[in-house]
């Protein structure tokens, strides 16, 4: 049986530019068709493009073993999306294709589906190739298909920000069209239970402070020599800052500073890895972006721009960065307390357990390994798994056991301090078309007052046993 290799290589694209990207090899050798697709993506998302090249050996993978079977092209995609949907081993255990595929989920089998489409039109539309060896041609769609496609169009468009300048005409044209092979139906709620899968509220202080320990230290030393600090402050983050488990991993150091409305609570910002501007420490005051900065002065790259499987990579999600300038979010404490505790930690760390960078391996990152490299996500979670075992908990992502588990339960806290949904849509960075605009837009100030006036609703109070520490 002969399957794709996916082989990441270093693509000259002219006499200066070079770039990492993924390249396939089948039995005939290099798909240069996807080749040029890559490369016409090259600035796309890593996420995208390691899910792009996965779907693509899906279906070369199909074709290898069933081309023979079909007369042509979309024939042959209809049946590869009905084997994502259902498997490939039918009831009796046979399968004829010898794939030996489980059925993916609904959503899994029409990302794939929305990926080998993208392809297939690029290909259509750049190699001057006709609708009909399109794999997911378009045709006439038929009365019901139809009126789906409107009840879709009006869901984006009443949620789109520049919905009033979408052609009308245009819309009554495509939507008399439909793909030849259609996504599924998700017949699963699509609003999110943040109750059901947060951090349990009670167990958060046992997990920062008995979970986060350091081997073999005296119970009763201090704080700097008992508990992981690094490991602390980024619970506290993701916990109390509503940030995405990757998001402190951007962080550099001199992105955390004590607030100008009080100088013992944390002001936190976390800037667009690639787009969000560089403290003026390393440019002279000239405006840059951090990744022109990680370029000139550490031959780095913003590190959503590493390959996912590189220790390094961090992901970035579409955030809602705040109207001022610099391209950033400001971290939104909730229990606002946090914030102080946040800031003692923080000075501790960086005076006790921050590892500087190596000489020859320098960068700005905040979190750092033994070895002074940036701190991974994958040594994060293992140190959170076994933080959580050590309380007695059970790390589990049904459970909201895991780092995914902290956002949850900082959203489900702000909805039962029955914060307002325009508040906890700027406090959680989520962007909308209800909070696209202006004037319905807080500012960090105003969040910041809303919560502290909110804080004594909440159902749990939060202590911390740091107050002998300030000596140390």
């Amino acid at each position: 049986m002969s399957h794709p290799v996916v082989i990441r290589t270093t693509v000259h694209i002219d006499g200066n530019t070079q770039i990492r990207l993924p390249v396939i090899f089948t039995k005939q050798g290099i798909l240069k068709s996807y080749l040029d697709y890559s490369i016409y993506n090259m600035h796309m998302s890593q996420s995208w493009l390691d899910a792009s090249v996965r779907s693509v050996c899906l279906l070369v993978e199909f074709v290898e073993f069933n081309e023979a079977y079909y007369k042509n092209p979309s024939d042959l995609f209809k049946a590869f999306a009905d084997k994502l949907f259902t498997g490939t081993v039918n009831r009796d255990g046979v399968d004829s294709t010898g794939l030996r595929w489980s059925k993916k989920s609904i959503q899994s089998a029409n990302k794939t589906i929305s990926y080998i489409t993208q392809y297939s039109d690029w290909l259509c539309k750049n190699k001057g190739m006709d609708n009909n060896v399109n794999l997911n041609p378009w045709r006439a769609a038929t009365n019901h298909e139809e009126r789906l496609n409107w009840a879709a169009y009006s869901h984006k468009h009443s949620n789109a920000f520049l919905g009033h300048t979408w052609s009308h005409k245009s819309a009554i044209e495509m939507n008399k069209l439909s793909r030849n092979v259609r996504y599924k139906q998700d017949d699963r709620a699509t609003d999110i239970d943040y109750a059901a899968k947060r951090f349990p509220d009670e167990h958060i202080n046992d997990l920062l402070f008995k979970g986060f320990v350091k081997p073999c230290s005296l119970p009763c030393g201090p704080a700097y020599t008992r508990l992981e600090l690094r490991d602390i402050l980024i619970t506290i983050l993701i916990h109390f800052g509503g940030l995405r488990r990757s998001e402190p991993f951007h962080l550099w150091i001199d992105d955390v500073t004590p607030h100008p409305e009080d100088p013992e609570d944390a002001l936190v910002t976390v800037f667009h890895p690639e787009i969000g501007h560089s403290p003026c420490f390393y440019t002279k005051g000239r405006l840059e972006i951090r990744e022109e900065t990680l370029a000139k002065n550490f031959n780095m790259k913003p590190r959503t721009k590493y390959e996912s499987s590189k220790k390094i990579h961090a992901g970035w999600k579409n955030n809602k960065l705040s109207s001022m300038k610099g391209n950033f979010m400001v971290v939104h404490w909730f229990e606002p307390s946090a914030g102080k505790e946040f800031l003692f930690y923080w000075r501790l760390y960086l005076a006790k357990q921050y590892v500087k960078p190596n000489k020859k391996r320098p960068h700005p990152f905040a979190f750092t390994n033994k070895n002074g490299d940036p701190y991974s996500i994958d040594a994060f979670e293992r140190k959170h798994r076994n933080a959580v075992k050590r309380i007695g908990l059970v790390a589990d992502k049904d459970l909201g056991t895991t780092p995914h588990g902290h956002r949850y339960a900082y959203i489900n806290r702000l909805e039962e301090a029955n914060v307002s949904q325009l508040y906890i849509a700027n406090a959680a960075h989520h962007k909308s078309a209800k909070s696209q605009d202006d004037y319905k837009s807080k500012s960090p100030k105003e969040i910041r007052a809303e919560l502290c006036r909110l804080e004594k609703n909440v159902r749990t109070s939060l202590t911390f046993e740091h107050k002998d520490e300030t000596d140390e």
